[in-house]
């Protein structure tokens, strides 16, 4: 029986080992916090997840969440003009529900069932220098460990995937319930806001505390919203948020008018380096360790691909682990993994960091088209599910100019 060793116990590094499991390889997860820690910590992260990475879940019989978790129906967009009303604004329905679950819940959920199955879970936190002992025991040593620096030195940096020497955009992200009886009233899916000094997302999350709103605002480093550096608590956070709501996306603050957070460590703060490494790692002794998830590939999380992309890895690692057979997990074989992880995530990097960038004029064509083109807006909701489409479509002035003419503009 192969033995396989996931370091990390996130999206990427669960889904892999639960679906090897669930083939009979005996799979141990290293984690530094066991499930009971990570649910009652702070927030982890805001994402969402779409149908592709859902469908992954479901045939697994991991997505414990559906019926409780509230759908995120499709996308509403508004770009921030000279007046309280934003300048471009339209709706579109996804073909298939998204869904978000709070990172806590997923990750002790998952390591939960996982014990529960039989998979071994060892607490600690892993090294490089600790990696070794890991190659002698087992057949493939996997990296899934998140996009902390411990592991730059084993995993370099790709320059040519990598354009960004710096982080593109300052976080802040918060947990939102309503102070009166009724919920909410957002829009039933992804708000997406944008203007000259950043962007705002918002969208229902199925949180540790039960149904809530994920509000997120990522801020042009030295801009107007770059504020969360210096900020001492909840409650700073949220009068900044609700400030920075009605300056920035004034549009979305009526909806917002009776939030209030929802818990003392349901904020996070940060910065991302957007990051593609060389994911095979060469440990002294010489042998070859493989990264996945943000540990190869880490994207800004301003469009919402991180989790989808970590899902998507472990679903190509675990087909060629399982075609792999008795054979030794080389380099050769570990190379050819990333590369077809790659063949799909390299679109989902593309469009995590062109959003980083200005809007060119043909996409700012195109939002406007979309405000009376339902087809137009329903293709440009759908590139965060299929980011393949909008490599072949918005990235190319041309293409996109023929495609609005051929939508009658």
């Amino acid at each position: 029986m192969r033995r396989i060793v996931v370091v990390g116990a996130g999206q990427a590094g669960l889904v892999l080992a639960l679906g090897l499991q669930r083939h009979g390889y005996a799979v141990t997860v290293v984690t530094d916090r066991d499930a009971e820690t990570i649910r009652a910590g702070g927030l982890i992260s805001n994402q969402c997840l779409f149908h592709p990475a859902l469908t992954r879940e479901r045939a697994l019989g991991i997505n414990f969440w559906d019926g409780d978790a509230p759908e995120i129906l499709g996308a509403s967009f508004g770009l921030a003009g000279d007046s309280p009303e934003p300048a471009i604004a339209w709706q579109a329905r996804f073909d298939h529900p998204a869904q978000s679950v709070d990172q806590r819940v997923k990750v002790s959920d998952w390591l939960t069932a996982f014990a529960g199955r039989g998979g071994e879970v060892r607490l600690g936190k892993v090294t490089p220098d600790g990696l070794e002992e890991y190659a002698r025991e087992f057949d493939l040593v996997l990296v899934a460990a998140g996009r902390g620096p411990q592991f730059d030195s084993l995993f370099p940096r790709d320059d040519a995937r990598s354009p960004y020497r710096e982080p593109q955009r300052t976080i802040g992200i918060m947990y939102l319930v309503s102070g009166r009886d009724e919920p909410l009233p957002v829009y039933p899916g992804l708000t997406f806001g944008l203007s000259q000094a950043g962007e705002l997302f918002g969208l229902p999350v199925q949180s540790v505390r039960g149904p809530v709103f994920g509000l997120g605002f990522f801020g042009v480093p030295g801009g107007p919203m770059d504020v969360w550096d210096d900020v001492a608590d909840v409650d700073e956070h949220f009068a900044l948020a609700m400030a920075l709501l009605r300056k920035q996306f004034p549009w979305v603050e009526e909806s917002l008018a009776d939030a209030r957070p929802s818990g003392p460590l349901d904020v996070l703060r940060g910065r991302v380096l957007p990051i593609v490494r060389d994911p095979v790692g060469t440990l002294p002794s010489g042998a070859k360790v493989l990264a996945m998830g943000d540990a190869a590939v880490t994207n800004d999380p301003i469009a919402g691909q991180g989790a989808n992309m970590a899902s998507h890895a472990a679903a190509v690692y675990e087909r060629r682990i399982l075609d792999h057979g008795d054979r030794p997990f080389d380099e050769a074989f570990q190379r050819r993994t990333f590369a077809e992880y790659w063949e799909k995530a390299q679109h989902a990097t593309r469009l995590s960091n062109d959003f980083l960038a200005p809007p060119p004029d043909h996409v700012l064509a195109t939002l406007d088209a979309a405000q009376t083109a339902p087809e137009v807006a329903r293709r440009f909701a759908h590139v965060f599910s299929d980011p393949a489409d909008y490599a072949a479509w918005l990235t190319d002035e041309k293409v996109a100019l023929d495609y609005l003419g051929s939508n009658g503009f």
